[in-house]
């Protein structure tokens, strides 16, 4: 695949491209959104859409905010990569290795109380979610991988929280699985450097990406809680970029592109 293309742009869905959190965006930001990635995809710059919803799902929520068709989908929190059409990368799947044994890990984790799995649809071959009623401990969190790893021990277990009902959302998957895993193996394609990957997000199963090195934003509508760690992961992280935008949603995603001088092109502004 050419590598002459701008950069690769790559943004959470909920939360960050799409203006459904619950605070309110600017007049007029959804339409600059679409104007944004209608620009883009125009001056040939890959668009990554990136989720924790499955596909169908995540493809409901572009159609329904009217957002263009993305170059790239990345769901079920990094364990599936789809072209354009919708088309599944075998190569993705086949380097994350055997499918999730969800019954053993299921039976490993049925004696922690308030642990829920999340609904069939929400799961994955490399998936498999679960609820918890509130933030997970350390030491709770510790225990659920102790259990996960008598079944398999290349998984990993990716947190975050559910800003509407404060419940945690709880993503076990493979250890090479996960947003940035996922948006480093589609920039590969392109033979880009981490000053040419863009990537805005809003929530904890974003963080591993954010801090990944690549051109960071954490959009303003981004919970506290969520800038807390942020801060904390980061401080180490000699490669890690990350600027947190004051505008909500798409207007944050573009105060972030200005901020590394990936955009405007030219004299044209979204």
């Amino acid at each position: 695949m050419s590598a002459g293309v701008p950069f690769l742009f790559a943004s959470d869905l909920d939360g960050t491209l799409l203006p459904n959190t619950g605070k309110l965006p600017s007049s007029g930001c959804l339409e600059r959104t679409r104007a944004l990635l209608q620009a883009l995809l125009d001056a040939r710059c890959p668009v990554c859409v990136v989720s924790g919803r499955y596909l169908t799902l995540a493809r409901q929520g572009q159609s329904v905010f009217r957002l263009p068709h993305p170059t790239w989908w990345i769901c079920n929190v990094g364990t599936e990569v789809y072209d354009q059409a919708g088309t599944l990368d075998r190569d993705w799947q086949r380097r994350l290795g055997p499918p999730l044994d969800r019954e053993a890990l299921r039976r490993s984790l049925y004696k922690i109380p308030r642990l829920a799995p999340q609904e069939p649809q929400k799961q994955g071959p490399h998936k498999f979610s679960f609820y918890y009623p509130e933030p997970v401990s350390r030491e709770l969190q510790t225990e659920i991988m102790y259990r996960v790893w008598g079944v398999r021990s290349d998984l990993q277990m990716i947190s975050s929280i559910e800003e509407s009902s404060g419940r945690a959302l709880l993503d076990i998957i493979p250890a090479n699985a996960g947003k940035s895993h996922a948006l480093w193996y589609v920039a590969e394609r392109y033979g880009l450097a981490s000053d040419r990957v863009f990537f805005a997000g809003d929530s904890g199963n974003d963080l591993d990406a954010l801090l990944s090195g690549v051109c960071g934003v954490l959009v303003g509508n981004t919970p506290e809680n969520v800038r807390t760690q942020a801060a904390q992961r980061q401080e180490g992280k000699k490669d890690a970029r990350l600027f947190t935008a004051d505008a909500f949603y798409g207007d944050g995603i573009i105060e972030g592109l200005c901020h590394y001088e990936l955009w405007p092109f030219g004299r044209a502004k979204p």
